[in-house]
């Protein structure tokens, strides 16, 4: 089993490079004038859409936050392996919670890379003028919902623990929105979207590619 101090050292890690990229862009993104957008695009409201999906996706993000920036300092502050104590497997496996790490270091890479080529443009403030292609976007279709499906089933693999179950629910939530935002751009961009389909993977590097 990894030592808890090492896990959470590499937790705290990820999460302050996570937010020392991605807030002073929300912040950029903010303060500047509205996005540009496609003049000619409809109307889309994704949360009357799938209302269901997002209340599982945010309460699960929630949940994720709390546990990615507050279980490091508690542990450090407490020293405490209480997470143990509820743990569903009998045996911690090394392999898993080393193949968790990895995929938390992933996670992390895709989101940023996501997060910078994308600027100030999000389909929830509506349909970019131009479609987004590199960095990130390169890897996977939908990086933000791609990393954090692989922080939800990294934690799962790292801490084998029934604390964090509830991250689990957001998996479904994420992939549900992602598939609507794919009609959404399928419609708007047309074969442009198409063939970036065939190229790139929906969630996963290489796999959902369309024929």
């Amino acid at each position: 089993m990894i030592s808890y101090d090492i896990i959470a050292y590499f937790i705290a890690a990820n999460a302050i490079i996570y937010i020392a990229v991605h807030l002073p862009l929300e912040i950029i993104a903010y303060r500047s004038k509205t996005p540009k957008q496609k003049e000619d695009s409809g109307n889309y409201d994704i949360w009357e859409r799938s209302k269901s999906t997002i209340l599982l996706s945010t309460f699960s993000t929630i949940y994720f936050w709390i546990f990615f920036t507050i279980w490091p300092i508690y542990h450090f502050t407490f020293s405490s392996e209480f997470i143990k104590q509820f743990s569903y497997s009998l045996n911690y496996s090394t392999y898993l919670q080393i193949i968790g790490l990895i995929l938390v270091l992933f996670a992390t890479t895709v989101e940023i890379l996501g997060r910078i080529e994308r600027g100030k443009s999000a389909i929830s403030w509506g349909v970019p003028s131009k479609l987004k292609t590199r960095l990130g976007q390169k890897i996977v279709r939908h990086p933000l919902y791609a990393s954090y499906i692989y922080y939800f089933i990294a934690f799962q693999l790292i801490f084998q623990s029934l604390i964090l179950l509830p991250l689990l629910p957001g998996i479904l939530g994420y992939y549900s929105i992602a598939k609507y935002e794919e009609s959404i751009l399928t419609y708007e961009f047309g074969d442009e979207y198409r063939n970036y389909q065939k190229k790139v993977g929906m969630l996963i590097p290489f796999l959902g590619r369309r024929n």
